[in-house]
Order: structure tokens, then sequence, then C-alpha cells
């Protein structure tokens, strides 16, 4: 058995080790946070500091990073594959994922989720408790979907999205690039990358001032 590294030891990080924990995948799991002292325990494991390439020498070949910033969460991802840990996918036991489905490499896919056929999750997403994405929608890489969101067929979500609770976007929606969408929004077209949506219909609010949805 492999074992699991989880970058980030907060709220996020506790939930993702349950998860871990109740697929029996991994052998020693442990947290990752360089913030922290040389050696500190939380929830019962171990949480490791300092060189990421000294942590990899204790043995963990895998890591998930768990962290709620997508721009963070994929600054570490790509810290770790630099490293040469090779990403986990971790799907609680409740989710129910269409084998027709493809979920990508350090993807957490949490309690009660429905993933339907020939729907595509990018890489370091978070799919939260509860979300719905439906068939052939596409997820782009780093994106977190928070409790209750409900994709219907054929939307598709840009890279570093953030939709918020509950959001709902109905068939063939959009969802740019770095689009935030606020919680209890409906989308029903088009959400420009970068820029910030709330309501019902959802109405962009603030542009993409920023140059960039994604560092």
């Amino acid at each position: 058995m492999k074992n699991l590294l989880i970058w980030g030891a907060g709220g996020h990080g506790r939930v993702v080790l349950d998860i871990a924990r109740s697929m029996g995948d991994f052998g020693h799991i442990a947290f990752y946070d360089n913030r922290v002292g040389p050696l500190e325990q939380l929830a019962g494991i171990d949480v490791l500091s300092g060189d990421l390439y000294g942590v990899r020498q204790l043995g963990f070949d895998m890591f998930i990073v768990a962290i709620g910033s997508n721009l963070v969460r994929a600054e570490r991802f790509s810290e770790a594959l630099e490293a040469g840990l090779e990403p986990a996918t971790c799907i609680h036991s409740t989710a129910w994922i269409s084998p027709g489905a493809v979920i990508g490499r350090g993807t957490v896919v949490m309690p009660r989720v429905v993933i339907q056929t020939d729907a595509r999750v990018g890489e370091d997403c978070i799919v939260n408790t509860g979300a719905i994405v439906e068939h052939d929608c596409i997820v782009g890489d780093h994106v977190h979907l928070s409790p209750g969101v409900t994709l219907c067929g054929n939307v598709m979500i840009g890279p570093f999205a953030h939709l918020g609770a509950s959001v709902t976007a109905i068939p063939g929606a959009t969802v740019g690039d770095g689009a935030v969408v606020g919680a209890g929004a409906v989308v029903l077209g088009e959400i420009p990358r970068g820029t910030t949506a709330v309501g019902v219909p959802a109405r962009v609010i603030r542009g993409d001032d920023s140059g960039s949805s994604r560092k």
C-alpha cells in the first residue's frame, strides 16, 4: 500500500483525511504543512514540515492538496509534482461515479456526490458534499464546486472557477476561467472569465480587472 501526504492541515484537510481513511487504499497517512514545527500531531496523525524532498524520503509516494483556494492549491500541486510525488484521487464511498466519467489526478470527491456518464472533471479539483455533475459536463483543472452545486447536462466550467454553495447551472451554461459564482445563483448562460456573478439569474457584478484569471 502506498503512503499518502495530505498538504494542508486545516478543516478541509481533516475532511480529506476522513475520505482517505475510508478508502482503505493507503498505508501511512500524514499531513504536510510547512508553517508548523518539526513534528506535531493532528487528528491522531503526524503533521510533517520542512523540505518537501526530505519528506518524500520518509516513504511518501502520493499526495493530495487540501487547500480551498484554487490558486494556492494549484501552486502546491505543481510543487509536489516537481518533488516527484504522485497525485492521489480521493473519492468517498458514498459518491456515485459513472463508469463513463473521467476524474482527474489529485481531485477530491466528497460524500453523496453524483457524477454522470461522459462528464469530465479535471485535475486538482474539489467536488464538495452533495454536488451533482450531470452527463457531458466538462470541469477544468483546479476548480472548486461547493456543497450542493448542480451542473445540468453539457455545462462547461473553466479552470480555476469557484462555484459557491447550491449554485445551479442549466444545460449548456458556461462559467469562464477563474470566474466566481456566488452561493445560490442560477447560471442561465455565460459567465465570462475572471468575473464575479451572483443572483437568480446570475448577473456579473465585478469584471476581470486583474488582466488574468490565474497565476
